[in-house]
């Protein structure tokens, strides 16, 4: 019991004070440091949330036990029909907790996904009723637009949308440096990444950190595109066109161009990126440290505990 009520605190203090340090780190690092950071911080606490949760109805299973005695306690459990007993109140509070959780989410990624199928294929159906594509593996169709947008769709059906404005108004390297950027959405399924974020923010918008994340997912993994941009076009070209159709919004529920935080992006394409291998390192270790977090603290807490009670 200690040990739940310990770990659910650690989520607790993870939740609502972790979103004003990983935007501060975020600044330093990389953009998909900080959006592995974000991510895992996320995943961190909903695990930590079922652990704590699972540790209150399950009180004699807790992590002072082997794994596999607890697996094969739990198995001859089930077997011979003798379940653990239950503390009827936290058990009853940690079951209501858990189905709406998981009530609230399967409505939440069932009603996004829905929405964005059926949009998806109007807009697939309209693109191709009026737009050309070129071809590729992942085509770019081109619509007859005056104003210069550019953004992508994921999915199986990837595409880039672009539109005739946009090719006017941009020399070579600046078109070029915007399709990398879309590419670059398509490819690292940002798309993916962006719905997972907003699935949990909607979901569990009542948690600082689940409030911030769509918006935080949504910046970062405009500037991931960016990076990968520049280092194929270079940083000038992709900063002009940038600075020429920031004042674009693109369609609803799509990666646009011209989404994120210009002023944002243009420092962060004038920043000196760091080594590639100390970047790694920072990203692997920084994303263990956010995704153990709740346990850390719920660890720190129980060791103090024992501490001033057993002198």
């Amino acid at each position: 019991m200690i040990t739940a009520a310990a770990l659910l605190l650690g989520v607790l203090v993870v939740g609502w004070w972790s979103p004003r340090p990983l935007s501060r780190l975020s600044a330093l690092v990389g953009p998909g440091t900080a959006l592995t950071w974000w991510l895992l911080t996320a995943a961190g606490l909903v695990a930590g949330t079922i652990a704590g949760v699972l540790l209150l109805v399950l009180p004699g299973h807790g992590p002072a036990a082997a794994v596999l005695a607890v697996l094969h306690d739990c198995w001859a459990a089930v077997g011979h029909g003798d379940l653990p007993a239950l503390d009827p109140i936290a058990g009853g509070v940690a079951a209501a907790v858990v189905l709406a959780a998981a009530a609230r989410l399967a409505l939440a990624s069932a009603g996004r996904r829905r929405r964005r199928n059926v949009l998806h294929r109007r807009h697939l159906v309209a693109l191709r009723l009026s737009g050309s594509a070129d071809g590729r593996p992942l085509p770019t169709l081109w619509v007859p637009e005056d104003e210069p947008v550019a953004y992508s769709l994921g999915g199986r059906q990837a595409l880039i949308v672009a539109s005739t404005g946009l090719a006017d108004r941009l020399s070579g390297p600046e078109l070029r440096a915007v399709l990398a950027h879309e590419r670059a959405h398509v490819h690292s399924r940002h798309h993916l990444l962006t719905a997972v974020a907003d699935v949990l923010g909607r979901t569990l918008g009542f948690v600082p950190l689940m409030r911030e994340l769509p918006g935080a997912v949504q910046l970062l993994v405009e500037l991931a595109a960016d990076r990968t941009a520049a280092e194929q076009c270079g940083r000038e070209p992709l900063r002009s066109a940038l600075l020429s159709i920031r004042a674009v919004e693109g369609p609803r529920r799509s990666l646009a161009m011209a989404g994120g935080d210009t002023a944002i992006r243009l420092q962060r394409l004038t920043a000196h990126t760091g080594s590639r291998l100390v970047s790694r390192v920072v990203t692997v270790a920084g994303g263990l440290a956010a995704l153990v977090a709740p346990a850390a603290v719920a660890a720190t807490l129980v060791v103090g505990t024992g501490l001033v009670s057993c002198p």
